[in-house]
């Protein structure tokens, strides 16, 4: 006998348990499977960031230049590994056909809401579940070490700015006076205040245990490997620990979604991007805000007792593989700006598949031709950050509420 609910959510990620957690709140009997347990992909490792600055899309005017110069060092900030793949090719066709001015400044206002949106979801969340996730709004450096990469974060600003985002521009001292423990090679410095961060691991394990709280069944070790139907339509999901039947089935596994959807006929535009963290004990120099070494493409976090060093994409396919000559590269980036860097200690290495869209946006949406099918996916950077709203969003479909955001933009139907 296959377990029943009202929505069946299938990832436990920041994703599917905000999606679970919102549903719940509306009155609905919620299942969230997961093949590994809660928070065991993309969200266990990421950097950790909550950030409406992070407007820009991944594709945007002078990407395809750098990617063409990093593409083949097996240490540059992005990495694609060739290989014969033509969801893959068609896939690059598209994200470079969204390296433009006019798409990019499509995208701005739509990240800068979600991430916006997000952050108050946090700071709700906090409040209302009692969550412990070492939270804080100390806002996010973006540091250079090149006066030339200086000179572009400045433009960068000054367009975020125009979007109604409020950097600030340092100079090397004024960024060292904020943040005393970046090193004099900083030349420069761009100052989010708006933004802030907080444990990923701790915010999505708390989740999981709220959500149960709040009714939802979760069952980890639960692999989804095919589809039930009844009659023409989808009626659950076969796993490796039994049948799930529900009346609505979200899929929220990220960079995995894709091949749930393909024996569907399903094309979702998405490809998993390979991120690598470095997590050490937090030594006796350590930032206190959080920064990013924009050159080197490589996030420092402070995380409680602990300091993260976070970044790179690497396109390989379905690869989990860790790649030490990756991880020492985001070492080597981080020590440029900060001393913390040089002498880890009990480090822990880390890698995660991000699930990218050529356009650089997500997609939270119904699945057309499917009543019952919901996707949400395609978060590149920001799953954590915008768990929150992208689960309520979601949730809000689902139901046929109005919702907290224009959602046109983030259609399934857009490609």
């Amino acid at each position: 006998m296959a377990a029943e609910s009202d929505v069946l959510v299938i990832g436990g990620g920041s994703i599917g348990v905000c999606t679970a957690y919102y549903l719940a709140k509306r009155g609905l009997e919620v299942q969230l499977i997961d093949k590994g347990d809660i928070c065991s992909g993309c969200s266990y490792g990421n950097a950790c960031l909550i950030v409406p600055s992070h407007a820009m899309p991944v594709p945007a005017p002078g990407v395809i230049r750098k990617a063409l110069k990093w593409m083949l060092k097996e240490d540059s900030p992005l990495l694609v590994r060739p290989r014969m793949d033509w969801q893959m090719f068609g896939w690059l066709v598209r994200f470079a056909s969204f390296c433009r001015e006019e798409p990019m400044k499509c995208a701005i206002p739509v990240l800068r809401d979600l991430g916006r949106a997000s952050l108050e979801l946090f700071k709700e969340l906090g409040v209302v579940e009692g969550l412990s996730f070492d939270f804080q709004q100390r806002g996010l450096l973006n540091v250079y070490s090149s006066h030339a990469g200086f000179e572009d974060g400045k433009k960068e600003a000054e367009l975020l700015s125009d979007f109604g985002l409020e950097p600030k521009v340092l100079t090397g001292s004024q960024a060292r006076e904020l943040e005393p423990a970046l090193l004099k090679s900083v030349v420069g410095a761009v100052y989010f205040p708006e933004d802030a961060h907080g444990s990923s691991y701790g915010f999505v394990t708390a989740m999981g245990d709220v959500i149960k709280k709040r009714g939802v069944t979760v069952q980890t070790g639960a692999e989804a490997t095919g589809w039930l139907a009844n009659g023409g339509n989808l009626a659950g999901v076969k796993t490796t620990r039994g049948d799930y039947r529900a009346k609505s089935i979200v899929l929220a596994m990220g960079a995995w979604t894709p091949q749930l959807a393909r024996p569907l006929g399903l094309k979702i535009p998405v490809q998993p991007g390979k991120g690598y963290s470095v997590t050490m004990d937090r030594p006796a120099v350590c930032p206190e805000i959080p920064l990013i070494h924009v050159e080197r493409k490589v996030a420092a976090t402070p995380i409680g007792n602990r300091l993260r060093f976070a970044g790179t994409m690497e396109f390989a396919g379905i690869d989990l593989q860790l790649n030490p000559t990756r991880t020492e590269a985001i070492l080597r980036g981080a020590a440029e700006v900060i001393p913390a860097a040089t002498n880890p200690s009990n480090v822990e290495r880390w890698c995660g598949l991000r699930p990218c869209t050529p356009d650089g946006l997500p997609i939270i949406d119904r699945v057309p031709g499917f009543s019952s099918l919901y996707v949400s996916t395609g978060h590149a950077m920001l799953g954590y950050s915008h768990g929150p709203i992208s689960g309520k969003l979601l949730a809000e479909i689902i139901t046929g509420s109005p919702t907290s955001l224009p959602v046109d933009t983030l259609r399934f139907g857009r490609f």
